[in-house]
Parts: C-alpha cells; structure tokens; sequence
C-alpha cells in the first residue's frame, strides 16, 4: 500500500470538507435550531451516505451509473430539485417573520426557553443528512473521479477503498463536529432575526447550487 497516496487523498478530502457545501450547511442550520447533539444525527446520516459511496465506487456501480448520460442526467435533476425544495424551507422562516411583523431581537437561545421549540426525532434528522448528501450526484462522480487518482492497481484494491473510506470519515465528522459547535454558541447570543437572515443565506446558496447542477452539462 502506498502511503504517499493515502496522505495525499487526506490533504484532498480534508480541503474539500471544509468548504460550506449543502452538508455543512445543513449541520449548521440543524445546529442552530435544534442545538449541537441533534445535528450530529444528520452528520450520522451524511456519513452513513459516504460509506455507500465507497461502496458503490469499489463494486464498480458507480461507474456505470456514470456510464450513462440519461440516468446521471436524472439524477442531477432529482438532485437539483432536492436542494432547491431545502433551500427554500430555508427562506421561508425570514418571509413569513417579514410578513407577521414580527421583530426576532431576542437571542435565539433565550427565546427558545420562553417558547420551547419541537424539536425533529433524532431518527428523522439521520435520514436527512442522508438524503442531503445523496440528493448531490456530484458525491457519486467524486468517489468515481478522484478516488482512482489514489488507488494503486498493482495493490490490493480493496483493502485501499477501505482504509481511504476510514481517512475520509475521521477527516470529515471532526470538521462537522466544529461547525455544528460554533453555529450551537453562536445561538446563545445571536437573534433569532439573525439566525433567519444566516438560514435564508444559506437557503439562497442552496437554490443556487441547484440551479448550477441543473444546467451543468455532463463532463
């Protein structure tokens, strides 16, 4: 095994994991508004998604899905539509505070006490950190494109997928353990104004990554 390889795909995936995609962003929002130990459920779902990536990337599936132009273009466009329903769940919460007047200067932590939030079932959180990370065929095309960069044919294959699929996790669940523990203080002193104006940001950056999945054309 090829130890230059693995230390070269960890600098790789740990650059791309800190880049605010729709999972950080989904952990950051969930953070914010259901606090730190619910988002880590959706983190459970995100990763979840990885390991069937590299699954699929070993048993050659993913290749063949890449294969065929109509079923990737499906995909984005499923995708696409995906990202662009959460980011405008994502708005929605600043229009309707817009629309009733109302004023959201109290610090979203105090107003949750005042008025307890409902809060999602850590289960249901899993499966939207899955279908997030799933929602992005461009996950699917990363493992297909970039993880044969890394991989030394004369080797055991394998055993290689698995040991970058382990670098790949332990890089990224400490990156979103971060995140969601900054935007969980940040609710502590910030508005809930604020957190919706952050939420809608986010929600607008979501619409646009959909927009630009739905037109990219397939390398």
């Amino acid at each position: 095994m090829d130890w230059s390889n693995i230390a070269a795909f960890a600098a790789t995936e740990f650059l791309l994991c800190l880049s605010p995609g729709p999972a950080v962003l989904l952990v950051v929002g969930l953070s914010m508004r259901q606090g730190f130990w619910r988002s880590q459920a959706a983190a459970a779902g995100i990763l979840t998604t990885n390991a069937v990536y590299f699954a699929l990337s070993a048993a050659g599936v993913a290749s063949l899905i890449l294969a065929s132009a109509t079923l990737f273009y499906v995909l984005k466009i499923v995708g696409a539509v995906y990202l662009a329903w959460l980011g405008l769940g994502m708005i929605l919460p600043l229009w309707r505070a817009w629309r009733s007047g109302e004023k959201g200067d109290v610090p979203l932590a105090l107003a949750a006490e005042a008025s307890p939030r409902i809060t999602a079932p850590p289960l249901k959180l899993y499966w939207k950190g899955i279908s997030v990370q799933a929602a992005n065929p461009k996950n699917l095309a990363f493992f297909v494109a970039i993880l044969p960069q890394f991989i030394d044919p004369a080797g055991p294959v394998a055993l290689q997928m698995a040991v970058l699929g382990g670098v790949s996790v332990l890089l990224e669940l400490p990156v979103l353990l971060i995140y969601a523990l900054a935007f969980s203080a940040l609710a502590k002193v910030i508005t809930e104004r604020v957190v919706q104006w952050l939420e809608a940001i986010a929600g607008g950056v979501l619409i646009a990554l959909a927009g630009v999945l739905a037109w990219e054309r397939r390398a």
